[in-house]
C-alpha cells in the first residue's frame, strides 16, 4: 500500500523515541507549531512524522526531554532534490519547465477556425490583429478581428472571435451567394501561337479559319463580329476551342567528366527558442558559414503531449563539396532520360505529345539529345474587337 504524506507533500522524516518523557516531548512539538503525522505511543517508544525542515529542532526537543530519537524512513522532494544536488542540468530543466508552464498559461495555444473560408486567409487577418500562436492573451483585439473578417471575406455575413481559455474560437458565416453573371463583353479568340488546325469548335461567333488551315500568331480563329441575318453586324463575346499541331525541338547534353558543388560538406547547426514574434538565439555567435546551403525545421515545444506557444527552429547549413563525376556512355544516356522527363512534366504537362522523336549523338566530351516533338493543344487565345473595323467574316458554310 502506497503510504500517505498527511499533508507534508515537501518531504517527510520518520522518527522513533525511547525513553523519558516522550508525552512531554510531543506536547512541547505541538507547542512550537511543529506538525507531527501518525503519532504512536507503544510501551517505551513513540513514533512520528515531521517535515525534513523540523527534524532538528525535533531531535533537540527530545534530547531535553531525555528521549533517544532515531531517524526512519525519509521521502518526498526535499530529498529526492537532495540526492541530485550536483545535477546542474536538473534544477535548469525544472527552471525551464516553470517557465513553460506560466507562459503556457498566458498565451494562445491553439486557434479553431469554423466556416467555409479560407484558413490561411482568417489565420493572416488574425496575425496582422495580434492573434496568433503564443501571443498574451490579456492583449488580444478580437473586435478588430471580427470587424476586419467582415470587410475582407468575400460574402461575409457574420464573424465571432472569441477566447475562450487558452484557445482562440473563430466563426464565420457567410450569406447565400449570387448567381455569377457572364460578361458580355466582346471579343475575338486569335491564335497564340503558329500551328495547323487539326480541330475547331465554335459556341458562339464566326469560324474565321478552316481545319488543316496554317495560322500565325495573331491570326483570327473565331470572330466575334456577326451577322444577325438581317444584313446587321453584332458584335459578341466569341467561344470555341481551336485545337493546333505545330512542332517543337529541344536539346540536352551530359557530359562524362563533370565538377559540380554539392551540399555533402560538414553541418553546423543553430537553434532557435521562438515564443510568438519572438526568436531567441540558443548559442553564442553568429549564425553563418560559408559556401554552405541552407535549411531551416520548425517545430512546436510539447508539454505532456500538447503543444506550447513554444517553437523550436533548427538552421542548419551544409558546406558544399566538389565532387569529380565520371559517367559512362550508358549513365549519360540515362541522366539524359531524366532530363527529358522533367522538361516535359514541367513545360508540356498541359499539352498532347503526339509523338517524339529522339536521336543520342555520341561526341567526345558526352552525349547530345535532340528531341522532335510533334505537339496538340488549344491555340485559341481571346483578344478584344477592334471597333474601327466593323467587316464581318464570310461565314463559312457548314
Amino acid at each position: 500500500m502506497k503510504a500517505k504524506n498527511n499533508g507534508l507533500y515537501f518531504g517527510s522524516v520518520a522518527f522513533t523515541g525511547l525513553g523519558g518523557f516522550r508525552e512531554k516531548m510531543v506536547s512541547q512539538l505541538l507547542a512550537e507549531d511543529i506538525q507531527v503525522r501518525n503519532i504512536e505511543f507503544s510501551g517505551v517508544e513513540v513514533k512520528g512524522e515531521v517535515s525534513p525542515t523540523d527534524y532538528y529542532r525535533t531531535a533537540e526537543i527530545a534530547r531535553k526531554n531525555g528521549v533517544r530519537i532515531r531517524a526512519g524512513t525519509r521521502r518526498g522532494l526535499y530529498f529526492a532534490l537532495s540526492r541530485r544536488r550536483r545535477r546542474i542540468g536538473l534544477y535548469v530543466g525544472l527552471l525551464v519547465f516553470m517557465l513553460t508552464l506560466t507562459l503556457w498559461q498566458t498565451r494562445v495555444q491553439s486557434i479553431s477556425i469554423e466556416g467555409d473560408v479560407s484558413q490561411a486567409q482568417i489565420m493572416s487577418i488574425l496575425k496582422e490583429c495580434g492573434i496568433f500562436h503564443g501571443a498574451h492573451i490579456e492583449k488580444l483585439n478580437t473586435s478588430a478581428a471580427e470587424y476586419r473578417i467582415m470587410l475582407e471575406v468575400d460574402n461575409c455575413a457574420w464573424a465571432d472571435v472569441s477566447c475562450t481559455g487558452y484557445r482562440v474560437n473563430v466563426r464565420v458565416e457567410k450569406g447565400t451567394e449570387m448567381p455569377e453573371l457572364e460578361t458580355s463583353e466582346p471579343r475575338n479568340l486569335i491564335a497564340s501561337r503558329p500551328a495547323q488546325i487539326v480541330s475547331r469548335i465554335v459556341r458562339r461567333g464566326a469560324a474565321a479559319a478552316e481545319v488543316g488551315s496554317g495560322v500565325n500568331t495573331g491570326d483570327l480563329l473565331i470572330s466575334g463580329t456577326v451577322f444577325d441575318g438581317k444584313e446587321n453586324i453584332l458584335t459578341v463575346r466569341a467561344e470555341g476551342e481551336v485545337i493546333g499541331e505545330w512542332q517543337e525541338t529541344a536539346e540536352f547534353f551530359v557530359p562524362y567528366n563533370e565538377t559540380i558543388n554539392s551540399p555533402e560538406g560538414e553541418q553546423k547547426t543553430f537553434k532557435y527558442l521562438v515564443i510568438g514574434e519572438d526568436v531567441y538565439p540558443l548559442f553564442f555567435g553568429k549564425a553563418e558559414a560559408e559556401n554552405s546551403v541552407y535549411s531551416e525545421e520548425t517545430s512546436a515545444v510539447k508539454l505532456f503531449g500538447e503543444e506550447t506557444p513554444l517553437k523550436l527552429r533548427v538552421g542548419t547549413y551544409t558546406a558544399y563539396v566538389e565532387k569529380n563525376i565520371t559517367r559512362s556512355p550508358e549513365t549519360a544516356v540515362s541522366e539524359l532520360k531524366k532530363q527529358q522527363e522533367n522538361y516535359e512534366a514541367n513545360f508540356l504537362s498541359d499539352i498532347e505529345i503526339v509523338n517524339c522523336e529522339e536521336k543520342y549523338f555520341p561526341e567526345e566530351n558526352g552525349v547530345r539529345l535532340m528531341l522532335s516533338y510533334t505537339l496538340r493543344g488549344d491555340i485559341a487565345k481571346p483578344s478584344p474587337i477592334e471597333f474601327g473595323n466593323t467587316n464581318a467574316p464570310v461565314q463559312p458554310e457548314s
